[in-house]
């Protein structure tokens, strides 16, 4: 295991210290203060480019890289209500919920949210021909559990005000798909991300159990004041359970 280590990925690293950087800016390695400088965060603009992938491929060697895919599938695509609504048993979960509903295969669900993984495998293969690279992908933080506070939130964010304006109907209104069922999308969407990470001879690390609540959601202290990021407390917490884990303690 490298004594250098190296976090990228998608927006959900900035709950873990990196902040995105604007589009004139150079993609570059800064030390992420919450790790006491003990781990590196390449900070790049938002939506990431392939400029991007590629400095994460020629800053790896030697170097552990920890990586953040995706992650907001669950809320992008389903935060909001489906004409129809449905369920869906969850491989592994025999205890959860069944609504009366429509019930769909997993299968189903996990073809649909597969598809925002698709660069990870590519990125995986290319950061294995990296000498001394090792890679792990990280699991991402849990739904918020709180409807009445997460629509408070969904009002600000134009990506959500644009969906449901194209349905016909206000963001203060809209009907959200129940909490329970976002929570199995999620579990999902952490099964594929472990299954891509092991299929390609990589560590997979979920997301450690001390930013959830009893039921499994996003402790509401460690929100950011959207729908869907965690904040920097969520960042601290999570790093003191992960340091040790990848070996950079």
């Amino acid at each position: 295991m490298s004594g250098r280590f190296l976090l990228a990925g998608h927006s959900h690293v900035m709950a873990l210290g990196v902040q995105n950087s604007a589009p004139d800016e150079p993609i570059a390695a800064f030390p992420i203060d919450i790790t006491g400088g003990r781990v590196l965060g390449l900070a790049g603009p938002s939506p990431r480019s392939q400029a991007y992938w590629d400095a994460v491929v020629q800053q790896a060697e030697d170097t552990t890289v920890l990586l953040v895919w995706n992650g907001n599938q669950h809320l992008s695509k389903f935060l909001f209500a489906t004409e129809k609504p449905f369920d869906f048993y969850v491989a592994g979960y025999p205890e959860l919920a069944i609504y009366p509903v429509d019930l769909i295969p997993e299968t189903q669900v996990r073809d649909y949210l597969a598809r925002g993984n698709g660069g990870l495998k590519p990125l995986l293969n290319r950061l294995a021909n990296v000498p001394g690279c090792e890679a792990i992908v990280l699991g991402t933080p849990p739904p918020k559990g709180n409807d009445a506070l997460v629509r408070t939130f969904v009002s600000r964010e134009m990506h959500f005000v644009q969906i449901a304006r194209k349905m016909g109907v206000s963001v203060e209104t809209i009907p959200f798909t129940d909490r329970l069922i976002r929570w199995k999308l999620w579990l999902v969407i952490q099964d594929l991300l472990k299954e891509t990470a092991e299929a390609q001879g990589c560590r997979f690390l979920p997301v450690p159990e001390t930013v959830m609540d009893s039921e499994g959601f996003l402790k509401e202290e460690l929100w950011r004041e959207d729908a869907t990021h965690a904040n920097l407390e969520y960042g601290r917490v999570f790093w003191d359970s992960t340091l040790s884990k990848v070996g950079a303690s």
